[in-house]
């Protein structure tokens, strides 16, 4: 395990050495929330509930909502296409590391050296929007932890998958921007799933996108409890489990699509 801590390690010395990229990468993040957080407070005005939410859970639901789809980057997808396009997924593959653990590793210390800036930025949020909810008790706390977890390996797993899809393609951006606006929508992330036709919500059930935004978001401001989030959190874990095999798949058929371009 130590060469992949050894690869944490590089992540996080590597996000400090070039913070004013993050900083940039960072800032276009909540530029956006604030946009998403403003309109749906012209949602709410003279409403005191949309759906169901009241404005105080809809602004702790954003705030959260905010916290996970900036804490694992797509800089993996933007890692992983650099690699193929210059040619130095060459020396990945003579490495004595499993690459898909080591990506896991590296995703890891980003989001660990970038989840401070992440928190600071919610923390504002939380302060500037006024009194929203929290978890009632150290239990909803547990099972939101747990659902964060299962939100960081889900997120980094429908990433990496897709970034391997750039060994066929060679191109990232249609791929990117593909994987990013079906897993803002069908994760909650713009809209929570509770607002959504009942048809769409019952194929949102069947996703894995669900896990990244709206179940830890659910369980934070207790609209998931008790066994119906012991159910969901399980059926997430399901869903990482097939999401790592799935990427082994990929990896080994992406071995005999392996194109050097340059390097």
């Amino acid at each position: 395990m130590k060469k992949y801590w050894r690869h944490a390690a590089l992540a996080i010395q590597e996000t400090i050495a070039y913070r004013v990229s993050y900083l940039v990468n960072m800032s276009s993040t909540v530029i956006t929330y604030l946009v998403i957080f403003l309109i749906w407070a012209a949602v709410y005005s003279g409403r005191e509930s949309v759906g169901g939410y009241v404005w105080a859970e809809m602004k702790t639901y954003l705030i959260v909502s905010l916290f996970m789809s900036a804490l694992v980057s797509g800089s993996s997808e933007y890692r992983i296409s650099r690699q193929i396009r210059s040619g130095n997924i060459a020396v990945e593959l003579l490495r004595p590391v499993d690459y898909q653990k080591a990506s896991l590793a590296i995703t890891l210390g980003n989001s660990l050296s970038e989840g401070v800036l992440v928190s600071l930025a919610c923390l504002l949020f939380a302060i500037f929007s006024g009194k929203g909810v929290s978890p009632p008790d150290a239990l909803a706390w547990v099972g939101f932890l747990a659902a964060v977890i299962i939100a960081f390996a889900t997120k980094f797993l429908l990433i990496y998958v897709f970034g391997l899809f750039c060994f066929w393609t060679t191109s990232m951006m249609g791929i990117s921007w593909l994987r990013k606006s079906v897993t803002d929508f069908f994760s909650g992330a713009l809209i929570p799933l509770g607002l959504f036709p009942l048809w769409l919500r019952n194929v949102a059930d069947y996703m894995p996108f669900r896990s990244i935004v709206w179940v830890p978001a659910s369980a934070f401001t207790g609209r998931l409890a008790g066994a119906d989030l012991a159910r969901t959190l399980a059926t997430g874990f399901v869903w990482v489990v097939a999401l790592w095999f799935l990427g082994k798949l990929v990896w080994s058929r992406a071995m005999f699509r392996v194109t050097i371009q340059g390097g």
